[in-house]
């Protein structure tokens, strides 16, 4: 009689000693052959399906070393995948598995940027691939992916993909226009949402001249969200599909289709990815899209539209007919140019639409007295938000010489944000109309203001480089423009500015925050990502935790973000799966090692001596809310990339190197 063995035992395979099956599981699996001899991540994301196989080669249909394997080895830890059903952590672990965001960024009980973790995780890599990791001391080792923090934005949308599922089966349909899926009814009942909901956010008319069933097509797409789930799971699909195909067939015939009710539908897709409620794989890039809408609108002369609108204004007598035309074709075009900017900044792509001074003049700056004036003053002021971003983001510095252009490039930036800051901040408050519209300028330009000091401190770093390719301890002290130690000073400016894009998020309206472009979402998710990247760093290197609002921020941003989702696959609830993910990684460390939870009052009161590694004594106390943070030399050294010896080594020029760590 043979005997039983233990269903969940891995079997007996050649050359492995059976003793060595009491060992943890995690350091049994290894990466994929595939991935291993591409030296790619290997993750598993998909433990439904009866085969096993990666999320690499799912997705690239190549065949997989797992799929002969036992599913059983694939099961997470216990202690990480049985968490009781009332606890706060359960549905942060389970969030960040199904977000894909991998295994070392739950496992954080061990320290940060451990390589062994990474290697021990049969969702990580294999043995091979570790040093592929960021180090304890690099900004972003809290995130276990290999990702170009030179595009930040694009670091966050790569991050909130979702694993891409089974396609969405609907029943096969002859969909050749709108009318075959909705009811007329239907049709202008959703295009009234949408303009409703989010026609403050483009500011132009959705009805005009001539055929305007693409642009219809596209409301309905965006506005089948308000469709009850059941409805919404046969009609979104089937909008989708025919919103794609129509897509499809102007990108082999452009020509067929330049008219300005594309070059709508074209910015307006461009902005919200549809939603079919179930999980699609995070959406698309929305920039091909614009691109496309940018091309057809050169060709049809809209660039020079503003340039004929103020003229035509001065003439005497006025036609005022042909100036409205100037002016509505002036306001699309500076609408969809801005509109690539928000789709670009961030991205390291830059736009192909340029703004000009007469785009920049054809609508004054005015305090509104109607829905209409203020309307055209966001276009104006939206304009101007991401001008003064371009404009930062373009300053350049490749050599020490270059310091003082550096420092007063990127000082306009921020000087022409502060101006607007002044003219936006008090709009949702004095102005009866469109008030979250007016508060979300504000966050915008938060978000702006913040990627550019970001890319400011990059480019800082890089340009103080050694020969040999590495930086110094003191790195940040190289770099003083007129004798200022700007490094610091925006580097404190930095957490200052992401804490207030939270703020700003949980001050929104909660019934129209779910309209919010997707774009803007992954700018929340940097702002989040950035408070914990600094918690992770205050602990690594300085010894003690961060004092503030930050976890409380952290938390309520992701639950708010969740209430107000539409479903799985909506941005703002994978932007809230996001924000969680990093909350768990940075609660699961702080337990695990420190206790410096108390309030702030009783840190103030208490003179608590803090451990530091920095330059701080032992006899030093804490009477501030940020102890040591802003003295401590191994903190700014770290927190914008330290000694990159080891970097320079294992990050290719394209993602990590050199980086605003």
């Amino acid at each position: 009689m043979k005997r039983s063995r233990d269903p969940k035992a891995l079997p007996a395979e050649e050359g492995v000693d059976t003793s060595s099956r009491s060992r943890s599981k995690r350091s049994k699996v290894q990466a994929c052959s595939s991935c291993r001899r591409h030296k790619t991540r290997c993750e598993v994301l998909d433990l439904e399906r009866s085969v096993v196989r990666c999320h690499r080669c799912s997705v690239l249909k190549l065949e997989c070393s797992y799929e002969g394997m036992d599913k059983s080895v694939f099961s997470p830890e216990p202690s990480v995948a049985k968490s009781s059903p009332g606890s706060v952590e359960a549905p942060t672990i389970q969030s960040a598995y199904e977000l894909g965001v991998g295994s070392r960024l739950l496992n954080t009980g061990t320290s940060s940027g451990s390589p062994s973790t990474a290697a021990d995780s049969p969702l990580g890599l294999g043995k091979d691939d570790t040093n592929y990791f960021p180090r304890p001391d690099n900004m972003w080792a809290f995130v276990p992916h290999r990702l170009d923090w030179w595009a930040p934005l694009t670091a966050m949308q790569e991050l909130a993909k979702q694993p891409q599922e089974d396609k969405f089966h609907t029943p096969a349909m002859n969909d050749h226009s709108l009318s075959n899926i909705l009811s007329q009814a239907e049709i202008d009942h959703l295009i009234t949402l949408f303009s409703v909901n989010y026609g403050p956010w483009i500011n132009f008319a959705l009805t005009g001249e001539g055929s305007t069933s693409f642009l219809d097509l596209i409301c309905c797409t965006i506005a089948s969200r308000y469709l009850d789930a059941a409805t919404r799971d046969l009609v979104a699909p089937r909008l989708q599909r025919l919103a794609e195909d129509t897509i499809a067939r102007m990108i082999f015939n452009p020509e067929l289709f330049e008219s300005q009710e594309t070059i709508k539908g074209l910015i307006i897709l461009s902005l919200w990815t549809p939603i079919c409620g179930l999980s699609k794989g995070g959406g698309r890039d929305g920039r091909m899209l614009i691109s496309m809408a940018v091309s057809m609108a050169l060709n049809l002369g809209l660039n020079d539209a503003s340039a004929t609108a103020v003229s035509l204004r001065d003439k005497v007598p006025c036609d005022q007919a042909a100036v409205d035309e100037a002016t509505n074709k002036a306001r699309l075009w500076i609408i969809l140019s801005t509109t690539e900017s928000m789709l670009c900044i961030g991205t390291r792509r830059a736009p192909l639409s340029r703004r000009s001074p007469s785009d920049m003049s054809v609508f004054t700056i005015i305090s509104p007295s109607n829905i209409s004036e203020g309307r055209d003053l966001r276009i104006r002021l939206l304009a101007e938000i991401y001008n003064a971003g371009e404009q930062g983001m373009a300053v350049e510095f490749p050599t020490r010489e270059d310091m003082d252009a550096w420092y007063s490039g990127i000082s306009n930036s921020l000087a022409t944000m502060d101006r607007l800051c002044r003219l936006i901040l008090p709009l949702s408050v004095v102005v009866s109309h469109d008030k979250f519209y007016y508060h979300m300028l504000l966050l915008l330009l938060q978000g702006v203001r913040l990627l550019v000091l970001y890319h400011a401190i990059q480019i800082a770093r890089r340009a103080v480089l050694n020969p040999d390719g590495n930086t110094s301890m003191f790195w940040f002290l190289e770099v003083k423009p007129r004798g200022l130690n700007i490094i610091t000073t925006w580097g404190k400016e930095c957490l200052s500015v992401a804490e207030a894009v939270i703020v700003s998020l949980l001050q929104a309206d909660k019934t129209l925050l779910p309209t919010t472009p997707d774009i803007t979402f992954m700018m929340m998710a940097f702002a989040g990502a950035m408070i914990v990247g600094v918690k992770f760093l205050m602990v690594e290197r300085v010894g003690i935790e961060l004092l503030g609002s930050g976890d409380a921020l952290l938390e309520q941003s992701f639950q708010l973000l969740s209430q107000v989702a539409f479903s799985q696959d909506h941005a703002a609830q994978r932007v809230s799966g996001l924000l969680q993910a990093f909350h768990a990684s940075w609660m699961k460390r702080q337990k695990s090692e420190f206790n410096l939870l108390g309030p702030l009052s009783a840190f103030q009161q208490s003179g608590t001596h803090f451990p530091t590694s920095g330059v701080a004594t032992e006899e030093e106390r804490v009477d501030a809310p940020d102890p040591a943070m802003f003295q401590d030399i191994q903190f700014w050294s770290t927190l914008f990339g330290g000694d990159s010896g080891v970097d320079s080594m294992v990050y290719p020029q394209s993602n990590m190197r050199e980086t605003y760590n």
